[in-house]
């Protein structure tokens, strides 16, 4: 008998020729659980095959064993096997079903088949994650890369089994796409540390709800900036990742009443509610012990219906002030 070298990447497999029907056998107290265990009972009865027929210890290349195979086949299940036929039948005196899934030489089609797909698959979602410059993207087409290779393993070990003659080779080895995938990692773990975590403290003499929509409408003019630079994060708490401590602070409030105007008894503009504050904003660099800019404004705000009113009006005219310099100052 031929010597039979299997699996992937670059393996060229010698197929020794023989052919034969993979059975498998569960019993359940459903027609579900029966057909899982028969899959099961399939899985093993590949490995035991790839046990007999090939040397435990020679009949795999580039780094792999055979007990990565048996590994790979060991997680097929019902939606992963191809061409699976069963035989379902009910004691109805034990009232439990015993299935019967079977995968014959007929079948071997299907795997040559998927086969190639998979290999086309392996080949084209690693030059994607070559060709692209978003680390994201790359880890998204190396992983799924890696998943379409752990599946042609087990077709190309399933294929031979059942007589396959082809030759399955690829190009690109398992450990390439591996090692390219950690070196993605790691520049995602650099760039992970490279972003500006910013934890906001506010302070104040607030009344009311007041502060509430101070921290918000700040809270929010961050995060619309945030979304124009991946390198920004917000914390919600002061954990070891933060990075820059922002203290927002409400200086001054004063609200006033601009009385009615009227003419000839007439009023012509109601009471006016006149809400002016003062703002400070200061960035701190937590990991150098240091202040990195401070900006100052100030915000007026009115409105005839109520105070509460005239002071949000005031908080959004001192923020939007320095909207332009908190932008500058994050990028």
């Amino acid at each position: 008998m031929k010597r039979m070298l299997v699996l992937i990447l670059s393996i060229s497999i010698s197929i020794i020729s023989f052919s034969q029907s993979l059975v498998g056998i569960g019993v359940g107290e459903s027609e579900k659980i029966a057909k899982k265990e028969a899959i099961a009972d399939l899985s093993t009865q590949i490995q035991v095959s790839v046990k007999t027929k090939y040397s435990s210890s020679k009949s795999l290349e580039n780094g792999n064993s055979s007990n990565r195979v048996n590994s790979d086949i060991a997680t097929l299940t019902n939606v992963d096997l191809l061409g699976v036929e069963f035989d379902i039948k009910k004691k109805w005196f034990k009232n439990k079903y015993t299935v019967t899934a079977t995968i014959d030489g007929s079948k071997v089609a299907i795997y040559e088949k998927s086969i190639n797909e998979l290999r086309s698959g392996i080949i084209n979602n690693y030059n994607y994650a070559i060709n692209s410059d978003d680390i994201k993207e790359k880890k998204g087409y190396l992983n799924t890369s890696l998943e379409h290779y752990k599946l042609f393993n087990s077709y190309a070990t399933v294929a031979m089994i059942l007589g396959s003659k082809n030759n399955y080779i690829i190009p690109i080895t398992q450990a390439k796409i591996k090692n390219e995938l950690d070196t993605v990692n790691r520049t995602s773990a650099k760039q992970s540390s490279e972003i500006n975590f910013l934890f906001i403290k506010s302070s104040g003499e607030f009344g009311g709800n007041s502060r509430q929509y101070f921290d918000n409408y700040f809270n929010n003019m961050i995060t619309d900036i945030s979304k124009e630079n991946s390198r920004i994060a917000i914390s919600s708490d002061n954990s070891s990742q933060v990075t820059t401590l922002v203290k927002v602070v409400l200086n001054t409030k004063h609200t006033s009443i601009r009385p009615a105007v009227y003419y000839n008894k007439k009023m012509i503009t109601p009471d006016t509610y006149l809400t002016t504050l003062s703002t400070t904003v200061e960035f701190y660099d937590k990991n150098k012990l240091k202040n990195i800019l401070t900006f100052t404004s100030t915000g007026e705000g009115e409105d005839t219906v109520s105070q509460e009113l005239s002071y949000e009006k005031a908080v959004k005219n001192a923020f939007d002030q320095v909207h332009k310099e908190l932008k500058e100052i994050l990028k």
